[in-house]
C-alpha cells in the first residue's frame, strides 16, 4: 500500500521516493540544516546511504509509517517522516528537516502535527517518539510546540520526547 498524500493548512507531504534524491542532498548540504544532526554537511553518497535506509527498512508502508517530502506552492522545503522500528511496530520514529529558509516559520510544527493526525486517527500507532540534542534548541521548541514532552535523556546531551495517542486526542487547542 504507498503512503497517503497528506495534507496540513500550508504544507502538502507527498510520500518521499528516491526520484527526491536530489532535494534530500541538497538539503544535508546545508551546513546549518546539519549542524546538531552530524556536525557537518553531508556528501552525495552519504544521502544516498541515508535515503535506502529511509525508503526501505525505516518505512513500513503498508503501515502506513515511512517519509514525506513537504510542499509549499509546489517547492519542496523539507522532509518529516514517522519512522518503522520492527521491535516496536506499534510505535512511529518521528523526523524532520526543513530548508533554512523556511525555519522559524512554524513549518516544523505543522508538519509533524500533520503526521500526528495520520498516526493517531488512521494507523495503530500508539506512541510517537523523537531524539534531539539538548543544543538543539529549535527543534526542542517545535516537538514541543507540536505537543510532545519530554521523555528522557537516555545520554548525556540527547533528549527524547514523546506523545501517545491518548495525550493528542485528548488535547485543548
Amino acid at each position: 500500500m504507498p503512503l497517503p498524500l497528506l495534507l496540513g493548512p500550508r504544507l502538502k507531504l507527498q510520500p518521499a521516493s528516491a526520484s527526491d534524491l536530489d532535494f534530500f542532498a541538497d538539503l544535508n548540504s546545508d551546513p546549518d540544516v546539519m549542524e546538531h544532526i552530524s556536525g557537518q554537511p553531508a556528501s552525495r553518497s552519504e544521502t544516498e546511504a541515508e535515503c535506502a535506509l529511509r525508503l526501505g527498512p525505516r518505512s513500513a508502508t503498508e503501515r502506513g509509517l515511512g517519509y514525506w517530502v513537504g510542499y509549499v506552492n509546489a517547492q519542496p522545503i523539507g522532509w518529516w517522516g514517522l519512522g518503522f522500528t520492527a521491535s516496536q511496530p506499534r510505535t512511529g520514529e518521528l523526523g524532520f528537516r526543513v530548508q533554512r529558509e523556511h525555519w522559524r516559520r512554524g513549518f516544523g510544527k505543522e508538519g509533524t502535527r500533520t503526521l500526528f493526525d495520520h498516526a493517531f486517527f488512521n494507523l495503530d500507532v500508539t506512541r510517537i517518539w523523537a531524539g534531539t540534542v539538548t543544543a538543539n534548541t529549535a527543534s526542542r521548541m517545535t516537538l514541543a510546540a507540536a505537543g510532545m514532552e519530554q521523555a528522557d535523556e537516555p545520554f548525556p546531551g540527547v533528549l527524547t520526547y514523546k506523545i501517545t495517542r491518548l495525550q493528542w486526542l485528548g488535547r485543548s487547542d
